[in-house]
């Protein structure tokens, strides 16, 4: 079949499948302005569906250097595991707030792979994430050229995750 050849069902009427409550939603949160949204988004859809939210704080730490440098680059790893742990507190707190039901989730890594690695494990049924995180924010623009070429993490969730994608402006 040729990419310009009609679907056999194109003059069927318009069908709406139907789409599945969502019980739990996942939340990537890195303290930005969208992913202050996208909690506020889930908010919403978790107050509709009696939801749960589990919010996921992903970081992928500078690689340890050799020798005396390692100390130092350890004590950043130390620090970014504290940050990441409280701010997953602080925005479960702010959920529970609101009448949410919520609990965070610390990662370690390649961040899009992380979050997509919680959202299977956790059986989520809907990711509401910003379009432009943190590294858009304060990155440099190195960091905008790199993903502009490969792409930033919310669209390498949306591309990949098994579930839909809300992307939050």
């Amino acid at each position: 079949m040729s990419q310009f050849t009609r679907p056999d069902d194109w003059e069927a009427p318009v069908v709406l499948p139907e789409a599945p409550v969502p019980v739990r939603i996942l939340v990537p949160f890195d303290g930005s302005h969208t992913a202050e949204r996208a909690l506020a988004w889930s908010i919403l859809t978790a107050h509709s569906n009696d939801a749960e939210v589990v919010v996921v704080v992903a970081f992928d730490p500078p690689l340890t250097m050799r020798g005396r440098g390692a100390a130092f680059i350890e004590s950043v790893q130390v620090g970014l595991q504290e940050e990441a742990r409280t701010l997953a507190e602080q925005s479960v707190l702010l959920l529970q707030q609101k009448g949410v039901r919520a609990r965070g989730v610390v990662v370690r890594g390649d961040v899009a792979r992380g979050i997509l690695q919680v959202a299977d494990d956790e059986a989520v049924d809907l990711i509401v994430i910003g379009r432009q995180g943190l590294s858009h924010e304060v990155g440099s623009g190195v960091e905008k050229l790199r993903r502009m070429m490969v792409g930033g993490v919310a669209e390498k969730v949306s591309r990949h995750a098994a579930v839909p994608v809300l992307v939050v402006v």
